[in-house]
């Protein structure tokens, strides 16, 4: 049943599960960090959903783009590819999220400005550091966190934007898609655009509002998700709202 009102507000994460990815090149670390990271959300009373992957390509995009937190090696023996590739590649889909290097070196400290790294972790000290940093990274998104709410009556729902991919008309109604499943609320796309285009969402189609953190690739007749998911696109409108998409992602 469509909801009739709704609100966009900033809430603290409170009971909300955080999504963390782990990725180290070394199985048995891995293993051993996860039971690590999930006692310290434990200790911390906070919900987590954690992924974790000893090999790069096994990352799904989607979960890119949707994660809170990232907990990255920095070298991969034997591998073309580091984790600041895979913090730059998350960067392109999702800003907010917190990325934590892991590793045994500080030598690339440099480099983790360009993706606004939030912590170094040294693995011999992260015992020492590792439930004040998740705390310091949980108040940070807590800060930055808001909620599309929808509310009928006594029901309210508490969607969170990041977990949206995109909102679509059908029936005179207003479809919210998310990983979890979809809800429907009566209002015009218009003016869901006017609240959320200042959160990271683009008019691709008179019929879609598209969370950009989810844009996989955007052309003038279709609108590709990182979950495979092909939307049309307005050719029309296509040079303006393309210059807005390349602006959010910061490449132009």
């Amino acid at each position: 049943m469509a909801t009739t009102e709704w609100s966009i507000r900033r809430t603290a994460i409170g009971q909300k599960s955080i999504r963390v990815v782990l990725c180290d090149d070394d199985p048995d670390f891995i293993k051993t960090f996860y039971g690590e990271i999930e006692s310290a959300f434990i200790k911390l009373n906070l919900k987590a959903d954690i992924f974790a992957f000893s090999n790069v390509d096994d990352i799904p995009a989607d979960l890119l783009a949707s994660c809170d937190m990232a907990f990255l090696d920095i070298d991969f023996e034997g591998d073309d590819i580091n984790g600041i590739d895979i913090a730059r590649r998350l960067r392109e889909v999702n800003k907010k999220a917190i990325i934590f290097f892991v590793t045994n070196f500080i030598d690339y400290a440099p480099a983790g400005y360009e993706v606004q790294a939030f912590r170094y972790i040294l693995k011999r000290d992260r015992n020492d550091v590792l439930e004040r940093y998740i705390m310091q990274a949980t108040e940070q998104l807590a800060e930055n966190r808001e909620y599309l709410v929808l509310s009928d009556g006594d029901v309210c729902f508490e969607i969170p934007l990041d977990d949206i991919s995109y909102l679509e008309v059908l029936n005179h109604e207003v479809s919210v898609h998310t990983s979890g499943g979809n809800r429907t609320l009566y209002a015009s796309l218009s003016s869901l655009e006017e609240q959320l285009e200042k959160c990271g969402f683009l008019r691709t189609h008179n019929s879609y509002l598209v969370n950009m953190r989810y844009i996989q690739k955007y052309r003038s007749r279709e609108c590709l998700l990182t979950d495979g998911t092909a939307l049309p696109a307005s050719e029309r409108n296509y040079s303006a709202q393309k210059q807005k998409y390349l602006l959010w992602k910061g490449l132009k």
